[in-house]
């Protein structure tokens, strides 16, 4: 990806206030449906005393804190930051931080989670990360390896679910 594409992007989410609105409010709005689907369900598998409760609960947990380690020890720059462009998405100068994406692996990881239950429902949370994945290219605020290593990063921890 090129500074040239992230602008045209940019330009093109921006071109009329409605247009932008809209855009900024779907790309904050998929982050928080994904976590208050996950939350609610976590909850009820709780309360109900599910016997998985514990494997849901700790696939996003154990993914979300091992990309923040990784994201810490890599500091990849971002996108923005090196192809110099104003991003869609509200950015930080210097945050670096940008492999693997948080909110696509942490989308990912829910959605893992979310298969265990039911596929129907993991399918469903798979398409919302994507989306969410997208959104974080789109917007500016990643390369799209951090997003595809965001994807990538939770299934091993997935699969431990299965044993």
């Amino acid at each position: 990806m090129t500074g040239e594409f992230y602008r045209a992007c940019a330009a093109w989410l921006g071109k009329t206030p409605r247009r932008a609105s809209f855009f900024r409010c779907l790309f904050r709005l998929l982050p928080l449906v994904d976590a208050a689907a996950y939350l609610g369900t976590a909850a009820f598998l709780v309360i109900t005393s599910w016997p998985g409760r514990w494997k849901f609960l700790l696939i996003p947990a154990v993914t979300f804190l091992l990309v923040s380690l990784l994201r810490r020890a890599l500091n990849r720059p971002r996108p923005y930051d090196r192809l110099g462009y104003t991003p869609f998405l509200p950015a930080e100068p210097g945050k670096g931080k940008s492999f693997p994406s948080r909110h696509t692996a942490s989308a990912a990881a829910i959605a893992c989670a979310f298969g265990f239950l039911s596929p129907a429902a993991g399918a469903a949370a798979g398409l919302l990360a994507l989306a969410i994945g997208a959104s974080r290219v789109i917007g500016g605020a990643h390369y799209l390896g951090d997003v595809l290593g965001g994807l990538l990063f939770p299934l091993p921890f997935a699969l431990l679910y299965l044993l």
